[in-house]
């Protein structure tokens, strides 16, 4: 297994991270117990990349097992293919229509529907586990299907399959982690909810521009495969992606602790 097939997977983890349904799920908690809980509204995006990558490991893994003698028929692999696409498409242009008609942007969900209301408003750390193993047994974005058909098809061990699902869930525990840690020290610093409003909706023109951008390059790449880009090339995107995230979140939590000097230090 060469070293670009680990970052190639984390990368893919990353960008998996910002996923709108994550997002979505990660800052509703977050806020909802960032003054009763603390703790857990800082870790929610730990918890929540902790389940849904043991469940992602775990594919992989069992994937590997059987790619060698199991093979899906052509016609239904070509007809998956168009699904993520499409669902990053739509996942796109429902939060542009938020952005653009509400004042109060919220991530648009498209698989909240799975979580039982029990669950939502549960307070326990492992509820939030639960909530990440629920959400990765459902049909995921293409970073998550990209994931799995990489295993699927590289032909690798069971060891090899587990290292790369590790590495995924590593750069999602990343992202999801940042989310949560950031809008919880905004809620905490802030006086007034504007400057979660804010970040919410900076990461909702992120959101948008990823899964657009994404969703997009997957149907060209199924219509014109030549389009398709070399993982190597992917690589560096994803690169240069968590160079500009890292800038992002800095550039946030410096802005509101310069505007809340007051709460430093409480």
């Amino acid at each position: 297994m060469e070293s670009s097939g680990i970052l190639l997977m984390f990368f893919l983890g990353l960008r998996h991270g910002f996923d709108p349904d994550h997002i979505a799920i990660i800052d509703g908690v977050s806020i909802q117990y960032a003054t009763s809980k603390p703790l857990l509204a800082a870790w929610t995006g730990s918890l929540f990349a902790l389940g849904h990558g043991i469940v992602i490991t775990a594919v992989a893994v069992t994937i590997s097992l059987f790619s060698h003698s199991f093979h899906l028929p052509q016609a239904l692999w070509s007809l998956l293919d168009w699904v993520p696409g499409l669902l990053l498409l739509l996942v796109g242009f429902l939060n542009l229509r938020s952005l653009l008609h509400t004042k109060t942007f919220k991530p648009h969900a498209i698989r909240s529907f799975i979580l039982p209301a029990r669950l939502k408003k549960s307070s326990h750390p492992l509820a939030i586990v639960l909530m990440g193993i629920l959400f990765a047994l459902v049909f995921d974005s293409t970073t998550q299907a990209a994931a799995w058909a990489y295993t699927a098809t590289a032909q690798i061990t069971t060891s090899s399959a587990l290292i790369l699902g590790l590495s995924f869930s590593a750069g999602m525990v990343i992202t999801d982690s940042a989310d949560s840690g950031i809008l919880y020290l905004l809620v905490k610093r802030s006086g007034n909810n504007g400057s979660v409003i804010n970040y919410r909706r900076t990461l909702g023109w992120i959101i948008v521009c990823i899964s657009l951008t994404a969703g997009v390059y997957k149907i060209v790449s199924l219509v014109i495969p030549t389009a398709a880009i070399q993982d190597r090339i992917l690589s560096m995107i994803g690169g240069a992606f968590f160079v500009l995230m890292l800038c992002f979140y800095t550039a946030i939590l410096f802005s509101s602790k310069k505007l809340n000097p007051g709460n430093h230090g409480h």
